[in-house]
């Protein structure tokens, strides 16, 4: 998976509409709303999230490794490796959050990172346990 933070993922644009992806990835294998009201377009592993206004805000995927300003990472060493890089980097829900790369992830649910649009960058911040 290719992603440009807070930008696109597989070059699809954050802020795409749900017609721009399918035309893009064509049909997928699942739709529904999740309890936050987004629009969920399912693609094997992968989930593209759009907001109420139906705009790509997120998309999170089953990936081993992650590509990072060059270097591949594999999942287990991505918490040490966004620490280096990103001195913003926090928790919350369990979740780790990298604000200079747009993405966020589980440790305890492998192999599943989200890359999110930047004005979602104040939901993660705001989350509450």
């Amino acid at each position: 998976m290719k992603f440009c933070p807070f930008k696109s993922v597989n070059e699809i644009s954050f802020n795409s509409s749900k017609d721009e992806i399918i035309q893009e990835l064509g049909s997928p294998e699942d739709e529904s709303t999740n309890s936050l009201g987004w629009y969920e377009l399912v693609y094997g592993e992968s989930v593209y999230r759009l907001d109420k206004e139906g705009r790509l805000v997120e998309v999170t995927a089953n990936l081993e490794s992650i590509e990072i300003n060059g270097a591949t990472v594999q999942y287990h060493l991505l918490k040490d490796h966004l620490s280096k890089y990103d001195s913003e980097i926090f928790e919350t829900v369990g979740f780790i959050v990298s604000p200079k790369f747009g993405i966020a992830f589980d440790p305890e649910h492998k192999f599943w990172i989200t890359h999110f649009r930047k004005t979602e960058l104040e939901g993660w911040r705001n989350v509450s346990s």
